[in-house]
């Protein structure tokens, strides 16, 4: 099987989409899924396989011993770019336990972690609940579903270069403006709590059993701030971790699946380039690697079977790389 693979962008429209994924279609385009269970794979010999179907196939040695103790045969994670245009709604996902109680034996939970790609002047998220809000005025904001909920959350002000984990029960919010990479558990259970007081359409219902179920009042997140360095972790939690790695000229990064996990990479600059790197090379890039290049905010998936791949880049370049730990 290929070795890195390049999945195909999935846009999604969405009511509150922008135009930094590109020109409204039907309506504005909100998210990118750029690599998760339901991409398709743009070339090579799996040329439109999901990743999902070479997860099923190929089992841990496409995924990672990680992912297979943890999710099985899955593909384990999903990665989007979302650019809001006005507020989403507030929302809160459910954990794995949660999920499988409310949604049936296949669901899973969603944890996720957000990366501030960009933001203009004044943008915001909303994280968590402020410190003092008693439980049972969060709960019955919720049941209220009257745009009472906003203000019982945290706002921190959104700069590039910032990220803010965001775990299963947090109560959360993307502000118009914020441009996010977002790293999650592949599941797309969104229950939403509050819709800045809009009333709830068919098309945008107000999930409020299972938001009460789901729900941790005293979740909140902490924002960190952009790191130094070559390399830097900046989120590491049960389900994944998220890695900002810089690259440039003679500066190249090596990263080592090694059989543990599978690696998606996304160019944040670019361009850069990905290279496989034979066990027995001790210094890196030989004849022989499979070379893919990623222009900026491109993605590509480098299977766990990968002993080590370079990443190397003509200036100057950011790349995040998530895997499951």
């Amino acid at each position: 099987m290929q070795t890195i693979l390049r999945p195909v962008p999935d846009l999604r429209e969405r009511v509150w989409g922008g135009r930094r994924l590109g020109p409204p279609r039907g309506a504005p385009i909100g998210e990118a899924w750029v690599a998760g269970p339901s991409n398709v794979i743009a070339d090579g010999p799996d040329e439109g396989r999901t990743l999902a179907d070479i997860a099923a196939r190929e089992g841990a040695a496409f995924v990672g011993r990680n992912a297979g103790a943890r999710t099985g045969d899955r593909f384990p994670l999903l990665v989007k770019l979302i650019d809001p245009a006005a507020w989403l709604s507030v929302q809160v996902h459910p954990d794995d336990e949660t999920a499988l109680r409310l949604e049936g034996p296949e669901a899973i939970g969603k944890a996720e972690a957000w990366y501030v790609l960009d933001a203009i002047p004044g943008a915001e998220l909303l994280a968590g609940i402020r410190a003092g809000v008693p439980e049972s005025t969060v709960r019955a904001a919720i049941a209220a579903g009257s745009g009472s909920l906003p203000p019982l959350l945290v706002r921190h002000r959104a700069r590039a270069g910032d990220t803010v984990p965001i775990p299963a029960g947090t109560l959360h919010a993307v502000g118009p403006g914020v441009f996010l990479y977002e790293v999650q558990q592949p599941s797309d259970l969104t229950y939403r709590c509050d819709d800045w007081g809009r009333p709830a359409t068919p098309e945008r219902p107000l999930h409020v059993a299972q938001a009460l179920a789901s729900v941790r009042p005293a979740s909140r997140s902490r924002v960190r701030h952009a790191p130094t360095g070559d390399r830097a972790t900046v989120v590491q939690c049960e389900q994944f971790v998220l890695e900002q790695v810089m690259v440039g000229p003679d500066r190249p990064a090596r990263l080592s699946p090694g059989g543990a996990s599978v690696h998606v990479v996304t160019a944040l600059d670019g361009p850069i380039r990905l290279l496989t790197v034979p066990s027995e090379a001790a210094d890196g890039i030989r004849a022989g690697s499979e070379p893919m290049a990623l222009g900026g905010l491109e993605t590509a998936v480098v299977s766990a079977g990968v002993a080590a791949y370079m990443i190397d880049a003509p200036a100057r370049a950011r790349v995040l790389v998530a895997w499951v730990p």
